[in-house]
């Protein structure tokens, strides 16, 4: 969509004479496609629509201003003020890869989107991807985080299970005391946490291992942490797995040993 209004524009603003019926709106195959993982419902008619659904999600967001095919709302999330740029695009103009190909220009230009159906919504701060998640919760949409570039990721190994990964992991640099959070994260403390604490909550814990369903699953979530203003964790990856630590050396060390890449929090955003 953006695209197209950016070339209409440069077409309405040429040299007087210059004839503008060889603009074309971009073909299918010129667009960003929308993420295979944004749900097609629920659509929505207004952004008010959307502000709606948001309430009835338990986020409350009152209404700032009003722009073309959208609004801006403000609401608070953990005591901080969070605005919701919401757009809606009609979906009997536009098809699902043009509202995809808006959403990919703000997510390349350093943007956590909140999606679904032929809406989206940009979250400030954007720095902080837990608004945009609990957001995303509260509406059933999915955040997809900006496109970040990631180096190259090995496809192996993989792991049946998290608790053979924090075996791995354990053979490698230490993971002592586990603590399940889910079927697929646990938390543990590494060698280095005895003389470098750096544990989530104080707790000495500073490893979290976490598997994933697909690639596409893991590099969200990698984006998703590369987002966040304030982890400055280092993340060693592959296959079907991500291992967050707090000690640099730590995480180049595990990522060594178990044939994994280290994406640097800074390096890569």
């Amino acid at each position: 969509m953006k695209r197209t209004a950016a070339a209409l524009i440069a077409c309405l603003l040429a040299v007087p004479l210059t004839a503008c019926d060889a603009f074309k709106a971009p073909s299918s195959d010129q667009l960003t496609p929308m993420p295979g993982n944004v749900p097609t419902t629920p659509q929505y008619r207004t952004a008010d629509d959307v502000v709606a659904a948001l309430e009835r999600g338990g986020i409350a967001c009152d209404v700032l201003r009003r722009k073309a095919g959208g609004l801006d709302c403000g609401t608070a999330i953990d005591g901080a003020e969070v605005e919701n740029q919401i757009q809606v695009l009609d979906p009997k103009k536009s098809s699902r890869n043009e509202v995809g190909d808006s959403i990919a220009s703000w997510r390349s230009s350093g943007n956590t989107v909140v999606a679904a159906g032929n809406w989206f919504i940009r979250v400030l701060p954007n720095g902080s991807p837990d608004y945009s998640v609990k957001i995303a919760k509260a509406v059933d949409a999915v955040v997809l985080p900006p496109l970040y570039r990631l180096p190259a990721i090995p496809q192996k190994p993989r792991y049946k299970s998290v608790d053979a990964l924090a075996d791995a992991l354990d053979k490698s640099v230490g993971c002592d005391r586990r603590k399940t959070e889910s079927a697929d994260q646990v938390l543990c403390a590494t060698q280095a946490a005895k003389t470098r604490p750096c544990g989530r909550s104080g707790d000495g814990r500073d490893a979290h291992l976490m598997l994933h369903d697909s690639s596409a699953a893991r590099n969200d979530y990698i984006r998703l942490l590369l987002s966040d203003d304030h982890v400055p964790y280092y993340i060693a990856t592959a296959g079907n797995w991500t291992i967050q630590f707090c000690d640099t050396a730590t995480g180049q060390e595990a990522a060594r040993e178990l044939g994994g890449v280290v994406v640097d929090h800074k390096a890569n955003k």
